[in-house]
């Protein structure tokens, strides 16, 4: 009998790196990639919620999305930086701020209705932005972005407890521990350990 495969560990990137990253895709007009990216590591979505969001939701101030592993509403307050990006890349491909479609759709979506890219398309876009522009990162995915969201939110609160509650609120897990791992605190401790002796 098989194993079962064992999910590869992935790594938050520099903050610096991502937004050098998303840099980089605008300057080459890669816009859908650069949002993308810019709405993982801003929202801290799974990526299979990435993928619904609208035009309209992207270029407000703020939005409520259903979460479909959850079922829960939540409501996503916009970063600036983000809704900068946002408004620049409708204004580009000429999208209004009030328009409903969807912002990730395949190509081939049958007439009128749209399609969202599929996770595995996002995840291959994922890897190949990262490999095109340099970044080094451990098995590149949609988790990338979501634990840079994670690992920014926390040191911008200070490292603190109360930062790793916030977050597991956020993302949804069912204590702070799981969120430690998820963002790669208990690995980044346990390789500390090793260098203080």
């Amino acid at each position: 009998m098989a194993k079962p495969r064992r999910k590869s560990a992935t790594a938050p990137l520099r903050w610096t790196h991502a937004n050098t990253l998303i840099k980089g895709l605008m300057a080459d007009r890669r816009y859908n990639t650069a949002l993308l990216i810019g709405a993982g590591i801003y929202f801290g979505l799974r990526i299979s919620d990435i993928l619904q969001l609208r035009w309209d939701q992207i270029q407000s101030d703020q939005f409520i999305i259903k979460e479909g592993k959850t079922g829960k509403e939540r409501m996503v307050n916009v970063h600036g930086n983000f809704l900068k990006l946002a408004r620049r890349v409708g204004g580009q491909l000429k999208i209004s701020a009030d328009h409903a479609g969807l912002v990730f759709v395949h190509q081939r979506s049958d007439g009128d209705r749209e399609k969202a890219i599929s996770v595995t398309a996002a995840n291959k876009r994922i890897r190949k932005a990262f490999a095109a522009y340099g970044i080094d990162s451990q098995n590149a995915s949609s988790h990338t972005l979501r634990k840079t969201f994670g690992r920014r939110i926390y040191e911008n609160n200070g490292r603190s407890e109360h930062a790793l509650i916030l977050l597991s609120h956020i993302f949804g897990h069912r204590d702070i521990g799981v969120t430690r791992r998820y963002i790669g605190l208990t690995q980044e401790t346990i390789s500390s350990a090793y260098l203080s002796l």
